[in-house]
């Protein structure tokens, strides 16, 4: 595989249906080996209880434009899905706050078979969202998280599973 935006492709633990490693290879070619891939993401909410809302640029290469609340991406090659989660929110959003996982679940669909670990943090601090990653983002009432159209099939499960 060549190279992404000027660098080496990352590294990623494929992992077996029970969540197992098994090797590892650049991200994107696990469903070659008949393998998963591990992700983790975040649900993040505020002091009020209003959930985080954002939507993904045009130029996304998964979903395009589609609204989400799930803050993550693919955890690295020996990373545990913790320190992944904390990871892209920083590198996302350029916050740190304390999180703890909600749930795990093998996916199937979306950008391949992967297992998910939604975490959750309440943010009290100021975001610096990325660009390239976040094209809008807004807290809005729990309620009317996933109201928004179209959303991530991942992410109204997330907000379901976490809020009711």
């Amino acid at each position: 595989m060549g190279m992404i935006d000027g660098m080496a492709p990352e590294t990623v633990d494929y992992v077996d249906v029970r969540d197992r490693p098994v090797r590892r290879g650049p991200r994107g070619r696990a469903a070659r080996y008949g393998l998963h891939y591990r992700v983790a993401a975040t649900v993040c909410t505020d002091p009020l209880g209003r959930v985080l809302v954002y939507r993904r640029p045009a130029d996304a290469a998964v979903l395009p434009g589609h609204h989400d609340v799930l803050i993550g991406g693919s955890v690295r090659a020996g990373e545990s899905y913790l320190a992944a989660a904390a990871r892209e929110l920083a590198e996302e959003l350029g916050v740190r706050p304390p999180l703890r996982e909600i749930y795990r679940s093998r996916q199937t669909a979306g950008p391949g078979p992967c297992w998910l670990t939604v975490h959750h943090a309440t943010v009290t601090g100021p975001l610096r969202p990325d660009p390239r990653e976040i094209a809008w983002c807004d807290w809005v009432p729990a309620g009317a998280a996933g109201s928004l159209r179209p959303f991530v099939p991942a992410g109204r499960t997330a907000v379901t599973r976490l809020l009711g």
